[in-house]
This record gives C-alpha cells, structure tokens and sequence, in this order.
C-alpha cells in the first residue's frame, strides 16, 4: 500500500527531523555584538541627552538619533556598518558581511531574532545547518549588496536581510511542492506578520527595506538551489516496507526538466552576485534612476527628514 507523505514547516509542529544548533548560536551571537555595540557607544561620554541613562554606559542615544533605542550611526559604522562611502570609496569589502550580525536598535534586535528563532529553527530541523546556514549568510551578503545601491552614505546594519532569506527559502520549498505540506496557512501568516514588521522597520535610520528585498529573492534562489536535489528524489508517496509496488515518480523527463531549472537557478544566482557586487564596489547610486527608491528605505513624515543633497540622503529624527 502506498502512504501519503506529508511535511510541516512551521514552528511547533510535532515530529522534527533532528537538531537545531547554528540557528540559536547566531541568536545569541547577535544579542552579544548588540551589548557590545552599546558599550562601545558609550552615550553618557558623548555629552549627550541619552535614553535611559540609569543603564550608564549601555544607554541609548537621543531619540533624535536612534528614535528606536540604539547607538549612533557612527557606532554602528565603526562595529562595521556599510554605506556607500565605506564600502565603493574606502573598499572595505569585508562590511556586507559584518552589517548582518548587527542590529540598529532594540525593537529591530527583538523581532529580528525571535523571528530567527520561529522560522530558522523549523527550517534547520528540516533541513540540517549546513544548507540553512548557507542560505542565511548568503542571503544577507546579497542583501547587503542590495542595499548598497540606494543606501548611498547612510549607515545600515542588520541581520534582516539574511532572515527574509530564510522566509524566501521557505517559500521557495512550500510552494512548488504544495500538496505535500500541512500547515500553509499559519506558515505564510507568520511570514507575513513577520515581513510587515521588518517593513516598518526599515522605514526608521539605520535599517534598510532594500536589504529586506534583496535577502528575500537571493532565499527563494539559494532554498530552490539547496533544496532542489531532496525535491527531485522525493516522491508524493513513499513505498511501504516490503510492497511490491513501484514509485514511477522520477520519470526520467520530469527529473530532466528539474535539473534544468537547478542549473538555470544556479546560473543566475552567480550573475546576480557577481552583477551586484561590481555595482556596489564601484558606489552606483540607484536612485538616480529610481524617483521613490528613497522613500522605501527612510520615509519622509513629520517625525523625520529623509532629505540630502548632492547624493547624501541622510535620515535625521526631528523631534
């Protein structure tokens, strides 16, 4: 007899499929870097107003600043922020992949990683640290790219580019194989809830929509590259011990056609990153070609000034 074979994605399901390491060490990584960040911030020397002074040296900087309790942009530059003038005018090529264990204030810390740990934890269990690790740094490397194009000398951080690589992986692995999971619905609601925080977010200094773009698609190209193999050897039905029937699921055309698609994904993820990165490093502004790319990244309301000139578009709080 044949059995259904079905997989949950989503976070408390019942019945996973091993261990989750990599996903809770970057969590705790993350929260530490944060404190350190802090520390080396350091607001009260600063002469500054700061928020919440009692906490002494791990004080935020003025709402003015840091409207979301964090440190300055110089802070986040200096623990390895990127920017334009950094990354193409100073060729710190190193920065796309430090801006990602950062984080630019305490409200983008928190949601970024219990989001972590809700999605990455599931996908980790599914799917083992090595594919999932891969898909996180890799997707935040090309979101930081991303964001290069438009963030021009404002100063971004965060790892939230690399955790809507994972919610692209996600998608990339429950939609082509959409009768063989359970729990679709919870699934894409809390990536929703979870895209439209980090939205908002990104609407605030320091942090970046683009890079939230960027991460997105690089993860639901690296979920179909890493996922693709267990995709084309895995049947709707598994063979029951001892039955003498015969899966003729991997008909050869099919599994051709799917290898096609794997080696055209893989393809265009070098193109994109090797595009990218050219881009990026030589300091291309996308929002001379872009009249409303500045407003997905620091949107201009009463509160604060997203407006600059001669290229700088610096995101200031008034207050």
């Amino acid at each position: 007899m044949l059995r259904k074979r079905q997989r949950i994605l989503y976070v408390g399901a019942d019945g996973p499929r091993g261990h989750s390491l990599l996903v809770p060490i970057v969590a705790i990584a993350s929260f530490l870097l944060f404190v350190i960040t802090m520390y080396v911030n350091n607001c009260p020397d600063q002469g500054h107003s700061c928020t919440l002074r009692g906490l002494g040296r791990l004080s935020f900087q003025p709402l003015s600043d840091n409207p979301l309790f964090g440190p300055s942009a110089s802070t986040l530059s200096r623990m390895g922020g990127i920017s334009s003038d950094t990354v193409a005018g100073q060729h710190q090529i190193w920065r796309p992949f430090t801006c990602i264990w950062l984080h630019a204030n305490v409200i983008h810390m928190l949601v970024d990683l219990i989001s972590l740990l809700f999605v990455g934890i599931r996908l980790e269990q599914e799917f083992g640290c090595r594919k999932v690790g891969s898909i996180y740094f890799l997707s935040g490397f090309g979101g930081s790219l991303f964001s290069l194009l438009f963030i021009e000398n404002r100063v971004s951080v965060g790892s939230s580019g690399a955790l809507f690589g994972l919610m692209g992986a996600v998608v990339a692995e429950v939609v082509p194989n959409w009768t063989k999971h359970e729990g679709k619905a919870p699934t894409f609601a809390t990536l929703g809830i979870i895209a439209l925080l980090l939205f908002i977010i990104g609407l605030f200094p320091h942090v970046d929509n683009f890079s939230h773009a960027g991460g997105f698609l690089f993860g639901m190209l690296l979920g179909h590259a890493f996922f693709a193999r267990a995709r084309m050897n895995w049947s709707k039905y598994q063979i029951a011990p001892h039955s003498r029937f015969t899966d003729f699921s991997g008909d050869s055309n099919i599994k051709m056609c799917k290898a096609f698609i794997w080696v055209v994904t893989v393809i265009l993820i070098f193109i994109l990153y090797l595009l990218l990165m050219i881009l990026a490093f030589k300091g291309v502004n996308g929002n001379d070609h872009c009249s409303w790319c500045r407003k997905f990244s620091c949107i201009p309301s009463s509160h604060w000034n997203c407006g600059g000139s001669s290229g700088h578009n610096i995101c200031k709080v008034e207050v």
